[in-house]
Formats: structure tokens, C-alpha cells, sequence
């Protein structure tokens, strides 16, 4: 009899852990028996065709992208897809591509997150990703000299496990990054179970966005989640004609812009020579470095109010000084003047005075 390899062994191990994942998850979805025979089926026949090299090659990078895209045949959003190819070149991303609709529409995201991560996990730990960096296929790179590596945590904030951005409305669900580890399973999990213990989510526009931040305001998860500043890595192109980032920016997001997306999709697509000459500049010309370097001081800073006032907190006025600073550093950390107001109030609040006080 012959003897199986430690590489196969841990190949027959991921394909058992992805499929029986899929097949829990969809079961959680209520998903008819045909449909969910269908779907393990087709999971099965995927990693059959995986070859061992390329379930556990080694990553160029510690993040990976992940998208979809399926469905009708739609020739601007390969273009967006395709404008991701010189930035993973040169900063070595992996970028991977739904193309099969895995259950609904707007379930298939999180379920095809979540089989990705539960894919690297599966793997030995020196060769998986840390992160996933979601990107929808309406997203076009305009300057492929910024990696995205600075925007991660460094390492006094490693409990941070997921990335994500705001605007008027919410979470924006069009670029995040989530950490692979065991706690972005169980977000995961819970965002596909969401619609069950929240109704309404089910009339909304796009339901895994309302999902997904419904799960990340949650008491379970809401200390490892951070917004940052949207323009950093979700800039939303606003008509045919206005772009609200600065030359330098990452991308550019066609978010909800109507009838114009298609129109300002394929002028951005077309004219790509002038893209190139208008937006690309060295990460180091940018001011990325700097405003990332602040976000996390101010966080840090912060941090250090509120343990001063933990043993203040009897005063009412310190009281209410950290809860108001508490709520900012939790849902408004991309807003510098509400972190920033938040801070100086507890610091009046505990009367600090020159070298004491920390921020001005």
C-alpha cells in the first residue's frame, strides 16, 4: 500500500475543511437539498483541481486581494480587475477571483471571505496570508506605486483584526481588509447568519453591507474593528467628471454613482496612458506615510486619556468626558476632529495642565 505524504495529507485535509465549511454555511442559508448538493459538488470538483503547489505555495505578500465577479458578461469591470495587475506586480499580491455565484448574490461575498480564510488557515502558518483585502470590482487602481501594507495595524495594536471605512451612510462595504484568524470566522459566520436575527436587513439595498455592519457594531466585535480614513483606500468617483481623492490616491471606487458609473468607467479604462501620467506618484511623494503615522498615534494617545481617567471615573464630569471619547475611539477613529474634541474634553475634564495634557 502506498504511503501518503505529509503534503497530501494537508491537501485532502484543506479540501475536507473547505468543503464541510460550505456545506454548514449553506445549510445555515436554508438553501433547498438541490442546491446545496449542487454547490459541495462543484466545491469538490474545484479543489480536485488544485495541485498541491498551488494550495501551499508560498506568498509574495502578507496580504491577498479578493473580488467577484460573475454573471452577465461585463467587459468594464474586467478592465477594473484587470488595473490591479501592475500594482500585485509590484508589490507581490496574490488576487483571487470568484467567477460562480456561490449562493445569492449578496451572500456569495462573505461566503467566498470565508472560504478563503478558512483555505489559509488550513495552511502551514509561515505560508499563509495575513490578510484579505477586499476589493469590488468597480474599484480601479490609479497609482500602483502605494502597497497597502502601511495601512495595516503595527504591532502594538495586533487585536485589530478588521479594516474598513466609512461615509454618510455607514460602513462601506466596497474596500476592507479582514485578518485571517479564527475571530474573522466567527464575523464571518454571523454575517451570513445576520438576516435571521435582524429582519430588516433583509430589505435593505445591499444586504451583506447591512449585514456586515450590523455584525461589526456588535459587543462581540466592535474592539478589533477600525475604521480609517475612506479616502485612504475607498475615494468614490462622484459623476462622470469629479474624483474626490488627490493626485497620489491608491484608487478610485465607482460607488452608486447611477447612470454615470458606466459612462465614467470606461473613460477611466480607456484613457489609461493619462491616468498613469495624472495619478501615479512614489509612495514616498504621497502623504499616505504621515497620515498614517498620525492615525495611530492619535489612537495610541487616546488610549493613554482613558487609562489616566479609569481610576477618575466617579467624577461625573470624567465620567461623561470618557464615554464621549470611548464612542469616538470605537465608531470615530477616522475622524480626526471628533478623536480630537474627544480628547481635549477629557482633558479639561481631568484638569490637566501643561506637560500633563496630551494633545492641544
Amino acid at each position: 500500500m502506498k504511503r501518503l505524504t505529509i503534503r497530501t495529507v494537508r491537501n485532502i485535509a484543506l479540501g475536507t475543511i473547505i468543503v464541510v465549511t460550505l456545506y454548514i454555511l449553506l445549510q445555515s442559508l436554508h438553501l433547498a437539498p438541490k442546491q446545496l448538493e449542487t454547490t459541495t459538488r462543484k466545491s469538490l470538483e474545484a479543489i480536485s483541481h488544485l495541485t498541491p503547489e498551488s494550495l501551499w505555495r508560498s506568498h509574495g505578500s502578507k496580504v491577498m486581494k479578493v473580488t467577484s465577479l460573475f454573471g452577465q458578461d461585463n467587459q468594464l469591470y474586467e478592465g477594473a480587475i484587470r488595473s490591479h495587475e501592475e500594482h500585485n506586480r509590484n508589490h507581490g499580491y496574490d488576487q483571487r477571483v470568484l467567477r460562480e455565484k456561490i449562493v445569492s448574490r449578496y451572500w456569495s461575498k462573505p461566503t467566498y471571505l470565508l472560504s478563503t480564510i478558512v483555505e489559509e488557515l488550513a495552511k502551514p502558518k509561515e505560508l499563509r496570508a495575513e490578510w484579505l483585502m477586499w476589493v469590488g470590482p468597480d474599484v480601479i487602481i490609479l497609482n500602483p506605486h502605494v502597497p497597502v501594507e502601511p495601512f495595516l495595524p503595527p504591532e502594538d495594536f495586533s487585536k485589530v483584526n478588521f479594516l474598513g471605512t466609512r461615509d454618510s451612510e455607514g460602513f462601506s462595504a466596497g474596500v476592507f481588509f479582514v485578518r485571517v484568524h479564527e475571530w474573522s470566522v466567527k464575523l464571518l459566520v454571523d454575517v451570513l447568519n445576520a438576516g435571521q436575527s435582524h429582519p430588516e436587513i433583509e430589505l435593505a439595498t445591499d444586504k451583506s453591507q447591512a449585514a456586515f455592519e450590523t455584525v461589526l457594531r456588535s459587543d462581540r466585535f466592535r474592539e478589533q474593528v477600525s475604521y480609517q480614513p475612506r479616502l485612504w483606500y475607498n475615494g468614490y468617483q462622484m459623476n462622470t467628471t469629479n474624483f474626490e481623492g488627490v493626485r497620489g490616491d491608491l484608487l478610485v471606487h465607482f460607488h452608486d454613482i447611477g447612470g454615470d458609473k458606466w459612462t465614467a468607467m470606461a473613460d477611466t479604462i480607456a484613457r489609461t496612458a493619462e491616468r498613469k501620467k495624472k495619478w501615479e506618484v512614489p509612495f514616498e511623494e504621497t502623504t499616505y506615510e504621515r497620515e498614517i503615522a498620525d492615525y495611530w498615534d492619535r489612537i495610541r494617545k487616546a488610549r493613554r486619556l482613558l487609562g489616566m481617567a479609569q481610576q477618575r471615573t466617579d467624577d461625573n464630569a470624567v465620567y461623561e468626558a470618557v464615554r464621549r471619547l470611548q464612542y469616538a475611539t470605537t465608531y470615530e477613529v477616522d475622524d480626526l476632529e471628533k478623536m480630537r474634541g474627544g480628547m481635549i474634553g477629557l482633558q479639561n475634564a481631568l484638569r490637566l495642565k501643561g506637560n500633563e495634557r496630551i494633545v492641544e
